[in-house]
């Protein structure tokens, strides 16, 4: 699992977000398999976005939860810049696109 997120790829100049963490609902999608599928899955869809799939928070039943990562590195040490949230139109995409990710190891009936 990632310990930590790396923003190294973000450019200083960036105002929207372009990273997001995705948190798995409980059972088999939280595998480590099916966390990297997740994160290659949307990758694949949705080029120039970086997707983060964690299963560090506590389980839970329903969807996947998408977190927008708003706050970047600011220019001075120990501060954020915060970037615009990103439009409804592109988190119900993104929304729709997990709805279709099922992890190999599920099997479908």
């Amino acid at each position: 699992m990632h310990s930590a997120i790396d923003l190294s790829e973000s450019h200083s100049d960036a105002t929207e977000v372009s990273s997001f963490v995705v948190l798995p609902p409980s059972g088999p999608f939280r595998a480590e398999a099916a966390l990297r599928g997740i994160e290659a899955f949307l990758g694949g869809r949705f080029p120039g976005l970086v997707f983060y799939a964690s299963a560090d928070a506590a389980p839970f039943e329903g969807d996947y939860r998408l977190v927008p990562i708003c706050g970047v590195p600011g220019d001075q040490p120990d501060t954020l810049r915060m970037l615009d949230y990103p439009p409804q139109a592109l988190l119900l995409a993104i929304d729709a696109a997990l709805k279709l990710f099922r992890p190999a190891s599920v099997a479908l009936n």
